[in-house]
């Protein structure tokens, strides 16, 4: 986590941070138009790259704006549009709800963290657990 990259684990101008109820580090990778997560140990988790969608009341904005809807006619593919572009700031509340300020491209993105609860009995012990890096 302390390595400048692009790499899984590595950040590039990181500008904001957050962590949750659980621990988890959300970091705005910034440099790398990124969200990384990480556990309470520094570990990576994923990296997520934005997946924005339009909003009811974004689509009435933009079908009242006759220049913009001529504009996105000479879009063949939106799928970048959907990506984070210099995310600065990172939320996380209490019911595990992630806000994104995307500032490249003016918007929040929202994001809910998804887990669920183990039983002692569904839980491992550490002795079991055989780490792929160690020969």
């Amino acid at each position: 986590m302390d390595e400048l990259g692009r790499d899984a684990g590595s950040l590039n101008r990181p500008s904001d941070v957050a962590v949750d109820a659980h621990g988890d580090l959300y970091v705005c990778d910034r440099g790398n138009d990124r969200l990384v997560q990480f556990n309470r140990a520094g570990l990576f988790i994923e990296a997520m790259r934005g997946d924005a969608v339009m909003t009811e009341r974004g689509a009435d904005k933009l079908m009242a704006n006759p220049d913009m809807l001529r504009w996105r006619d000479h879009i063949t593919d939106l799928g970048r549009e959907k990506l984070f572009w210099k995310p600065t700031a990172v939320k996380v509340d209490e019911e595990f709800g992630v806000y994104v300020l995307d500032s490249g491209r003016y918007r929040m993105q929202i994001y809910r963290k998804t887990f669920r609860e183990l039983s002692d009995d569904q839980i491992d012990s550490p002795e079991t657990y055989v780490d792929p890096m160690i020969n």
